[in-house]
């Protein structure tokens, strides 16, 4: 999922905010599965566009047209940030220039990620 920067505070305070609420996990949806409900539901959301290509990433980078966006991984686990893709790349979220959005897509799609939640085999991320 790609989002602006400007969204990238009010995502950092939902979290805060639902980790402190505890909680047990009945329906596995991932981030931007549960921000398209939310939105429907008249709820305000950061603005972000899934892509499940890398030709897909590249266009919602675009659509978004600020100079920088935050690149997630999606899978169902948490720590996402602090993860390692099994092909060496560093954490399943970034914060880059548009101009590299095709060379984290590509190192992402496709991939593994491990986290603290996914188990040693990791979770393969067929969406940013």
């Amino acid at each position: 999922m790609l989002i602006s920067t400007f969204a990238r505070a009010a995502t950092r305070q939902a979290r805060v905010a639902a980790s402190a609420m505890g909680g047990v996990r009945n329906l596995n949806l991932h981030e931007y599965q549960s921000a398209q409900i939310m939105k429907e539901s008249g709820v305000n959301v950061p603005f972000g566009i899934a892509a499940h290509t890398v030709e897909d990433a590249v266009k919602a980078a675009a659509e978004i047209g600020d100079e920088q966006v935050v690149i997630k991984s999606q899978i169902l686990a948490g720590g996402r940030g602090l993860g390692k893709f099994t092909n060496g790349l560093q954490g399943g979220v970034h914060i880059i220039d548009t101009t590299d959005v095709k060379e984290y897509a590509e190192k992402m799609l496709g991939g593994t990620l491990v986290t603290k939640q996914s188990g040693a085999a990791g979770k393969p991320v067929n969406t940013v």
